[in-house]
């Protein structure tokens, strides 16, 4: 490191320890002018300690809902932040950061108990993560469709209080939001759910594992046989609710997980790392490269947020940080609690 960087980075520390003071937009334009005749390092000191000033992070201005904090998760994810960005400039990411990912995402695929093809991908968010599962959907349903793409309309099923990702992804791929079928797996029969697969061209259903907006648990074992007779891809939104995976006391909770051709995780949601750090999981990893060849051995112009989540790993006893977590989200959500209770 640069004798000029670490001179930087000493203003920066010093900037991030100072008081904050909240203003409004329209304050900004004003709080963030500077003299034209400030130069070099008092220009970058001055911009540097506004920029912190007044910039209010999300804990100091309030928890979002349903969000539990862990500080040592936090602050290993923020230097792990730093790390990606010393080495992950340019075109070409590191090659051992590409390890760390791939050593994370085989420690996860065991702990969902997904076998041998099964793959991985750390992309931009959960939403994203949604995204591609129905490209891998739509494309094990209809092989074909890159080349020829669709001559009619298809559908997907949804939980009722699924996230917004949902519609999103539909409206991306084309597919419309109106043939996004939304259902509350909880009261609808499995005849009822025949009944919708068989009067339209359904591809896929995602069901919840704990999502952040809603706290949805979606206990959707009944349909498992129907979902393979008419060989129908199940996605996993568990976001939030991943975090039991990494604890020995609460993963016997995702056991319906390895049924599951695709699982969503946030653990930037789910363990409080730096925006951001989003898994897609994929049963038949095939599919990720086949559908959309989004794989590939050195994934240049892609940030490596899956280093985070490695050094956390590695420095923060993640397992017992994400049992301390997970039982923090029981005690605060009741429909959660009642799935513990019963297993």
């Amino acid at each position: 490191m640069s004798t000029s960087l670490r001179q930087k980075v000493e203003v920066l520390l010093q900037a991030f320890e100072a008081d904050k003071e909240s203003c409004s937009f329209e304050e900004y334009k004003e709080k963030l002018s500077f003299d034209c005749e400030l130069k070099n390092a008092e220009r970058f000191k001055a911009v540097v300690e506004a920029v912190c000033k007044y910039s209010i992070s999300s804990e100091e201005n309030g928890e979002e809902a349903g969000t539990v904090h862990d500080e040592g998760s936090k602050e290993m994810s923020l230097i792990a932040d730093m790390i990606i960005s010393h080495l992950n400039h340019g075109y070409q990411s590191s090659p051992f950061l590409d390890f760390a990912e791939e050593e994370m995402i085989h420690k996860i695929l065991g702990y969902v108990g997904y076998g041998k093809g099964a793959s991985g991908v750390f992309l931009p968010g959960g939403s994203y993560c949604t995204l591609i599962s129905m490209i891998c959907a739509r494309h094990h349903m209809y092989p074909g469709v890159k080349e020829t793409g669709l001559d009619h309309a298809i559908q997907v099923i949804a939980s009722e209080n699924a996230c917004k990702s949902t519609d999103e992804g539909a409206l991306m791929m084309g597919i419309g939001t109106n043939n996004v079928i939304k259902v509350n797996f909880d009261m609808i029969t499995p005849r009822e759910l025949v009944d919708i697969i068989e009067k339209n061209n359904i591809f896929m259903i995602i069901s919840t594992f704990e999502i952040s907006e809603d706290g949805t648990v979606d206990t959707i074992d009944k349909f498992s046989k129907i979902m393979r007779k008419y060989k129908i891809w199940h996605h996993i939104d568990a976001r939030q609710g991943g975090t039991a995976l990494f604890s020995d006391t609460y993963r016997y909770l995702t056991d319906t997980f390895q049924d599951a051709h695709s699982i969503t995780i946030d653990f930037h949601t789910c363990l409080n790392l730096n925006q951001q750090c989003s898994l897609l999981l994929v049963k038949d990893g095939e599919h990720l490269s086949n559908c959309s060849s989004i794989t590939t051995p050195f994934q240049s112009g892609r940030r490596t947020d899956g280093f985070k989540l490695w050094l956390c790993d590695q420095l923060d006893n993640l397992d017992a940080h994400a049992t301390a977590l997970f039982e923090r989200y029981i005690e605060s959500d009741e429909q959660l609690s009642e799935v513990s209770d019963q297993s």
